[in-house]
């Protein structure tokens, strides 16, 4: 059984490197597909981790999930359920993301990597309480200067939890409200899905939270979804939008 299980952990260790190059080669794809594949009689549980990380990375979302949700049965491990996490961070679904890392992180209180994968998916997801919660427990083990994505999520914090104690805005709501926007960046043909988050807090007259969506799009189309976004938002008569706006713009050039 040594030699599987040898060819599994390569396997996972080349496709890790291989999602985080932000590279696509569909004959590169078929390789590893036809290696997970040729696993799944000796080690089920990584193959179907294997098979559900390619298929996030040909973009198929339902496929992808199922294999990670396979894995899981097989046998429950932190790395499957972070590897679950980033396929959802990939399409999106940031708070489904965050209970796969809470799972970790109930398990193993100490894994930094499932706490900055919280923290990071809570603050997309909105759960902006939850990610003050996470980053005052963070800053707890990790008290030194901080870099990257934490670091930028700490300083736009400062300015999002007065405004959020003022408009009484839940966690909840904010998901709710960001739904329409994630749910149209789906449809979105995979070059075009790298968002940048930009978050203002403003007053006119009572505090509101801007969340800009920038995606590499034209004017033209980064306006047509914007649009389209408008007419969904407009269904929802019960949310406080006047609190949370978000809004699709293309990604200014360098």
């Amino acid at each position: 059984m040594t030699a599987p299980v040898l060819q599994v952990d390569e396997l996972i260790s080349q496709l890790v490197a291989f999602q985080r190059s932000g590279l696509r080669n569909d004959v590169k794809l078929r390789s590893f597909r036809h290696q997970a594949q040729g696993l799944l009689a000796h080690s089920p549980g990584d193959a179907h981790m294997a098979l559900g990380i390619i298929a996030s990375l040909e973009d198929r979302e339902d496929e992808a999930c199922r294999e990670h949700e396979a894995a899981l049965r097989c046998s429950w491990n932190p790395q499957r359920a972070l590897n679950y996490a980033v396929t959802l961070q990939r399409f999106y679904r940031y708070d489904e993301a965050v209970r796969q890392a809470q799972n970790v992180m109930q398990r193993d209180p100490l894994d930094l990597d499932a706490i900055e994968m919280m923290v990071t998916n809570a603050y997309f997801a909105g759960r902006f309480q939850l990610t003050a919660q996470l980053l005052t427990e963070y800053r707890k083990r990790v008290p030194d200067q901080w870099e990257g994505d934490l670091a930028e999520i700490e300083t736009e914090m400062q300015s999002i939890q007065p405004m959020l104690e003022q408009s009484a805005l839940t966690d909840d709501q904010i998901v709710a409200m960001q739904q329409p926007a994630w749910a149209l960046m789906r449809t979105l043909k995979s070059g075009n899905r790298k968002v940048t988050i930009e978050d203002f807090v403003g007053n006119d007259g009572q505090a509101f939270l801007s969340r800009t969506f920038r995606l590499p799009l034209t004017f033209e189309e980064a306006q047509a979804l914007d649009d389209q976004l408008v007419r969904q938002l407009a269904e929802h008569d019960d949310w406080p939008l006047e609190k949370f706006i978000t809004i699709f713009r293309e990604q200014e050039a360098a």
